[in-house]
């Protein structure tokens, strides 16, 4: 009997490959890792908050009576105590290195034999050549004398139309509030000191430029103040141009003449000193100071303002009485009285009133 054929076995299906579903697009940007995350989500403490911390760690005077003497001897506290100690000491170490170079450096110019030589009346063409360097020229010695701060709150006080007389390269334009001040003129007698005042303007109070004019001419010359200002200016300004003027007298009765009845005028200036054995010095050394920087540093500057007849309302003297803060205040009838006469008023022989006077060392 013949057998029965096997049944043929079942092949096995071909399995398919898993296929990986499709990611979206944003699943290709690179992830952030766990701890960056946490980093932007927390930077840090701030420059501002390190300082705070530090500070905040620095001994106290209460901590020092909490200890007892064998924490106060110990490396720890030392080390501490040691560490605060350090930037102090170097900040007044600094300090008193730069103002006793600048002491080293002033005696020595004051003290050494000088030529005397006639020098012309009008020192302007050495602004003229010195007008791009002027301002690194003379600003060490004006930090270390604390003219920056004097300069800032005397400008600060311009208000209205303001004219502002031997202006220079424009040391005085940052300080200028805008806001309180109608117009503003600035004149000087350099061209080229007035073409750096000229940028510095453009640079700081742009947005004003239309309405500030800047005239070239000698403040000894006749000031026409701006169309809306025919009675005179509200505020004038001369920071340090007595030394240089060959009239000082002239000059100001010049700005007395430009100015409203009612209106400010602001000095400050540099000339004599209290004492006599700097004053010795500044008359020994002022040719050669004239003939190199343009400037008489040892004129009478309380004399000038007596001759020139205006009322004195405040005037201050720093820096061993060669720095003058002077505020006065015109006559009454003297710009009226120079329109229909055209001439300069005579001078005045007494001293004018002082309504306060105060010296200080700075």
């Amino acid at each position: 009997m013949a057998k029965l054929p096997k049944a043929p076995r079942s092949l096995p299906t071909k399995r398919s490959l898993p296929t990986k579903p499709a990611l979206p697009l944003h699943r290709y940007a690179p992830q952030v890792q766990p701890a960056a995350e946490a980093l932007l989500q927390n930077p840090g403490p701030t420059p501002r908050e390190n300082w705070q911390r530090v500070w905040s760690a620095r001994p106290k005077l209460s901590d020092l009576q909490r200890l007892s003497d064998e924490e106060l001897r110990s490396a720890q506290h030392q080390a501490k105590l040691r560490r605060w100690r350090q930037w102090p000491m170097f900040g007044i170490g600094l300090v008193a290195f730069g103002m006793g170079m600048y002491g080293v450096m002033l005696y020595a110019s004051l003290s050494q034999d000088t030529e005397h030589k006639d020098l012309p009346s009008d020192l302007l063409d050495r602004f003229d050549r010195d007008a791009e360097g002027y301002d690194e020229k003379v600003d060490m010695s004006e930090t270390l004398l604390f003219l920056t701060s004097k300069r800032k709150k005397l400008t600060a006080q311009a208000k209205g139309h303001v004219l502002e007389v031997a202006v220079g390269t424009g040391r005085n334009i940052p300080y200028y509030k805008t806001k309180q001040c109608a117009t503003v003129t600035l004149l000087d007698a350099s061209g080229p000191m007035l073409a750096v005042a000229k940028r510095k303007w453009n640079d700081t109070h742009k947005e004003y430029f239309s309405r500030v004019f800047f005239k070239q001419q000698s403040a000894l010359d006749p000031i026409v103040p701006p169309f809306d200002a025919q009675e005179g200016y509200d505020t004038v300004i001369q920071t340090m141009g007595l030394c240089s003027t060959p009239e000082p007298v002239r000059l100001l009765q010049n700005i007395e003449a430009s100015t409203k009845e009612d209106g400010q005028i602001l000095l400050l200036e540099h000339g004599k000193s209290h004492y006599e054995w700097l004053n010795s010095m500044l008359d020994k050394t002022a040719p050669a100071h004239a003939d190199e920087h343009g400037c008489w540093w040892n004129k009478d500057i309380g004399q000038i303002v007596a001759e020139s007849g205006l009322e004195v309302v405040n005037l201050k003297r720093y820096n061993f009485g060669t720095t003058w803060w002077i505020e006065l205040k015109p006559r009454k009838g003297m710009r009226k009285r120079l329109a229909e006469t055209a001439e300069v008023p005579p001078v005045a022989q007494p001293e004018a009133p002082v309504a306060r006077k105060t010296w200080s060392l700075w």
